[in-house]
């Protein structure tokens, strides 16, 4: 009798067991709760595919090293604003440029045309000089990660989820397709979260950090990279 209540116990407890939540499961729920505060129509919110992998230390992980990179492309964009204006500026000064026969108003225009010039020359050159710091910035946080983190480069920290869904956009007429990759602990907490797209222009630039030892390589291997 005792032999037989024993069996009934472990057959209840395999069964609570079972219905514990798979890594999916609690992905899904993860992604949703995230979702709640980013979509317009959560109501009209439809998973279509979760995808769970396990994710370990790299430079192309890490959410410090990924908001560094961020900010760099911000500065990159910026430094080609400049570089753009610099070059407009400098058409204006050829075609102003001044002569013997040089009217007043196209005096004034030359010196308006180098005035610009020079402003977005001194902007440019304070973008390359911190984008020349953010990049030591990236390559001291691999560092880091290779040697001195309590987790290394190549352990395993967590899980990266790979999301896809669908939900109204913001006039909710239309259905629109989403993808987003999650970084989470153990426990499927979120630690960071990105835009498929985003990440993967990230995670490319990244890979490209990695490999360089100073920006002028880093230029070479983005070449490589956009082109």
């Amino acid at each position: 009798m005792k032999t037989k209540s024993l069996i009934i116990t472990l057959v209840a407890l395999i069964g609570l067991c079972s219905c514990g939540k798979s890594r999916e499961e609690k992905a899904q729920e993860m992604a949703a709760n995230y979702l709640k505060g980013v979509l317009y129509h959560f109501d009209s919110y439809e998973p279509l595919q979760t995808k769970v992998d396990s994710s370990f230390v790299a430079l192309s992980t890490d959410k410090e090293a990924i908001e560094l990179t961020l900010n760099m492309l911000k500065l990159f964009n910026s430094a080609q604003e400049y570089a753009d204006k610099v070059d407009r500026a400098e058409s204006s000064m050829e075609i102003w440029s001044p002569s013997g026969y040089s009217s007043a108003y196209s005096k004034g225009e030359y010196r308006r045309a180098k005035e610009e010039r020079n402003n977005n020359q001194q902007l440019l050159d304070k973008t390359k000089e911190r984008i020349k710091n953010q990049f030591s910035k990236i390559k001291s946080r691999q560092s880091y990660l290779e040697a001195e983190a309590l987790l290394k480069i190549g352990d395993f920290n967590g899980w990266k989820v790979y999301h896809k869904f669908k939900s109204l956009n913001g006039a909710g007429t239309l259905d629109l397709f989403g993808e987003y990759v999650f970084f989470c602990d153990k426990d499927f907490n979120v630690e960071s979260a990105y835009s498929r797209e985003d990440f993967d222009a990230i995670n490319k630039i990244m890979v490209a950090i990695s490999e360089s030892t100073e920006l002028p390589e880093l230029g070479e291997k983005l070449q490589e990279v956009i082109f």
